[in-house]
């Protein structure tokens, strides 16, 4: 019965598959920040900021055809690609800000500040990814929303 209701509230729906696209993209980003870091000695906040650039990339995609099933091509997409590195860009400033604030400043261990840096951004990303990115006007296709989850 949960799921079900879950099923036809497309901007829940949306926002859970937003939030399973973001785990991924934030294991990749997190192994990538701690093998670089633990591993390599790059200073950490080179290696979050790497590690969120090549999570964009899943992003992008994954958000683009899955969570909000945007089938845009040609100019329109690559004015979603803009929109798109802007969101996630300005993500992963904010992101790496918040990661260097909390160690250095709050005293918490790098691994966790970029925990909480995470879970800040997300609604960040979501919000304008849903809304200005893959939004109604850039051609994503109702009856694909009420589709499957």
């Amino acid at each position: 019965m949960f799921f079900d209701f879950i099923k036809r509230q497309v901007f829940i729906r949306q926002f859970v598959k937003f939030c399973v696209v973001g785990g991924l993209a934030a294991v990749i980003n997190f192994i990538l920040l701690y093998a670089l870091t633990e591993w390599f000695g790059i200073w950490y906040v080179i290696s979050s900021a790497f590690g969120g650039v090549i999570s964009a990339i899943w992003n992008f995609l994954a958000n683009k055809f899955w969570t909000f099933r945007n089938r845009d091509r040609g100019r329109q997409a690559l004015e979603q690609m803009f929109k798109f590195i802007v969101v996630i860009g300005s993500g992963v400033v904010v992101n790496t800000l918040l990661v260097y604030l909390f160690t250095d400043f709050g005293g918490l261990d790098y691994r966790w500040s970029w925990v909480l840096a995470t879970g800040v951004v997300t609604f960040w990303n979501f919000g304008f990814n849903r809304f200005w990115t893959f939004g109604a006007k850039s051609g994503i296709d109702p009856k694909l929303l009420s589709g499957s989850f």
